[in-house]
């Protein structure tokens, strides 16, 4: 995959005109099942009719400039969408840095100066609800028409649907914030997943019988990463490519009267020094709700039950997942 970042001047790394390009463009936050479907079929197509594939989106999120009070949070960083772009298979990936400039452009300009004069465009496929330009004034209609005059063809592909709703970004970020990780990740198609830094933490947990692992979520500019709802879930972590289990606790600690929002996990059958280590944290299930106990033992004897559920959790999907490969 080659990759284009195109700075608001729109000047730098351009295409080849001689390299006609079978493109599709939006946001693609969280790359899920409904993107993947639009990607393959640009990749197929391309190879069909021997051009190349393009995949065109922005960097900030466009509703970080326009209206930065509605901007979501993320469920992809731009590492991490670079990551899985990079094995989707396709040949271009070009990233429009997205400010008040590219804003500004009326649907038509951006299409013909844009798509057409720099990147090549032969033929686009969008989701059904696409907008783009000025004010989002463009849509599928106005792309038929600019197609015609401009000489690209249109496909409008229909949304691909898991019980009887589409599938997207959006219903994703609900479910996550409800703590339905479970539906999340079978939109996503694959678990829905946090990386972070180990740091120091107070210890307390070691104290209780259960060390955990103290995670710093970091956001870059303008990328801020979604954390699904306080709670207890069961999850994967990925340690230097190698596979944990355990349980990951995201709130405040109301039995210490402590109302910090932390995020720490407990790795079963884990006892290694991993501070200062990049770690991922991939969602399996939901556990419970964050709950005050009267007293310290309370608490220990309700962890000793999260820790057993999390490992009947896992172990389970762990044996499906062998079962089906």
């Amino acid at each position: 995959m080659t990759e284009y970042l195109l700075n608001q001047d729109n000047k730098q790394s351009r295409f080849s005109i001689e390299d006609p390009t079978v493109m599709t463009i939006g946001t693609f936050d969280g790359l899920h099942t409904g993107h993947r479907k639009v990607i393959s079929k640009i990749c197929d197509r391309a190879k069909v009719v021997n051009k190349k594939s393009l995949l065109v989106t922005f960097r900030p999120h466009p509703l970080s400039v326009l209206s930065s009070k509605q901007a979501p949070r993320l469920l992809s960083t731009h590492e991490e969408k670079r990551e899985m772009l990079d094995k989707s298979g396709l040949d271009y990936v070009a990233f429009l840095r997205f400010d008040n400039h590219l804003a500004s452009y009326d649907p038509k300009k951006f299409v013909k100066d844009i798509l057409v004069n720099q990147l090549g465009l032969s033929e686009l496929v969008v989701g059904y609800d696409h907008r783009f330009g000025k004010a989002r004034a463009g849509d599928a209609a106005l792309l038929e028409l600019l197609g015609r005059e401009m000489n690209f063809s249109l496909e409008v592909m229909l949304p691909v649907q898991r019980n009887g709703r589409p599938i997207s970004s959006s219903l994703i970020r609900n479910a996550l914030a409800t703590g339905d990780v479970k539906s999340a990740n079978l939109d996503l198609g694959r678990p829905y997943a946090l990386a972070g830094e180990v740091v120091a933490g107070k210890k307390r947990g070691r104290k209780l019988g259960f060390p955990t692992a103290n995670i710093r979520v970091s956001d870059a500019p303008n990328e801020t990463k979604l954390i699904p709802c306080e709670g207890i879930y069961a999850v994967n972590v990925e340690i230097d490519s190698n596979l944990y289990m355990g349980a990951l606790h995201i709130g405040p600690k109301p039995t210490f009267r402590e109302s910090d929002k932390v995020l720490e996990v407990h790795l079963l059958d884990f006892d290694m020094d991993i501070y200062d280590k990049e770690i991922k944290v991939e969602f399996i299930e939901y556990i419970r709700g964050i709950l005050s106990f009267e007293d310290v033992p309370d608490l220990i004897s309700q962890m000793k039950r999260d820790i057993e559920k999390t490992r009947v959790v896992l172990e389970k999907r762990s044996t499906h997942l062998k079962a089906i490969v």
